[in-house]
C-alpha cells in the first residue's frame, strides 16, 4: 500500500535592507537609439545585513548579491536577475529575479519602483535542496544609487 508523502514544512522570511546596506557595484546603460528613453542596462548589486539578519534554515544571512539586466523605456519595463545569498557558515543560495520596474508619473526616470520575486533554485552544503519565493519591493534612484528593499516570502527543503 502506497504511504501518503509528508508536506513539506514551509518557513517564513522578512527582511529590509536600507540604502546605506545596498551599493551598486555596477551599473552601465546602453541607448538602445530606436527610440527616445530606450535603455538597457547592466547591474551588479551587493546587500549586507550587519544587524538583525535574516536567517534561512536556522543560519544567519552575510550578504547577498544581485547581478542582472533591464530593459526599459524611460525607466518602465522588466528586469531579470540572479541572486547569490551567502550564508555565515560558507553555505549559498542560488535564485533567479522576474520583475517590473515603473516610475510614477511626473518623476525622473532615475526613481524607479521595483517589483517581483526571486524563486529560490537550489544552494550549497544544507541549503542544498533549498526551494521558495521571496516577493521584493525596491525602491530605487539611479541617480544617487540608491536601493532600498523589503522582502518577504517562504522556502522549504525538497528531498532528494
Amino acid at each position: 500500500m502506497n504511504q501518503p508523502i509528508p508536506a513539506q514544512q514551509r518557513d517564513n522570511i522578512s527582511y529590509e535592507v536600507s540604502g546605506e546596506n545596498s551599493k551598486y557595484t555596477l551599473l552601465q546603460s546602453l541607448d538602445v537609439a530606436d527610440m527616445p528613453g530606450y535603455s538597457l542596462t547592466l547591474y551588479e548589486l551587493r546587500r549586507t545585513f550587519p544587524k538583525d539578519p535574516p536567517m534561512f534554515a536556522g543560519v544567519h544571512l552575510k550578504d547577498q548579491w544581485v547581478r542582472g539586466t533591464t530593459d526599459t523605456v524611460d525607466g518602465n519595463g522588466s528586469v531579470i536577475g540572479y541572486a547569490v545569498y551567502n550564508l555565515e557558515n560558507g553555505d549559498k543560495i542560488f535564485g533567479r529575479f522576474d520583475g517590473i520596474s515603473q516610475v510614477a508619473t511626473g518623476q525622473s526616470s532615475n526613481k524607479r519602483a521595483v517589483t517581483g520575486s526571486i524563486v529560490l533554485t537550489g544552494g550549497t552544503g544544507k541549503m542544498r535542496g533549498i526551494r521558495g519565493t521571496i516577493h521584493v519591493l525596491t525602491d530605487t534612484d539611479l541617480s544617487v544609487s540608491l536601493n532600498v528593499t523589503k522582502c518577504e516570502g517562504e522556502y522549504w527543503m525538497e528531498n532528494e
